[in-house]
């Protein structure tokens, strides 16, 4: 069974996260079959994920 990578948590609100969660268990129940990599919603959800924290963690070593 493959480990599930560590996603960034710094910066997201708790509302955010369990959003974030709930959106990915959707996707996976009711989401399309087999996408590449470019058009799967999952991938997706994780690029915007990794974005916001980034932008959140830089916002906050900028104040």
């Amino acid at each position: 069974m493959a480990q599930s990578e560590k996603l960034p948590t710094a910066g997201l609100s708790i509302a955010y996260r369990i959003g974030w969660q709930f959106r990915r268990v959707l996707f996976t129940l009711f989401g399309p079959a087999q996408l590449g990599a470019q058009s799967d919603p999952i991938e997706r959800l994780k690029t915007e994920r990794r974005r916001k924290s980034a932008a959140a963690v830089r916002a906050r070593s900028t104040d």
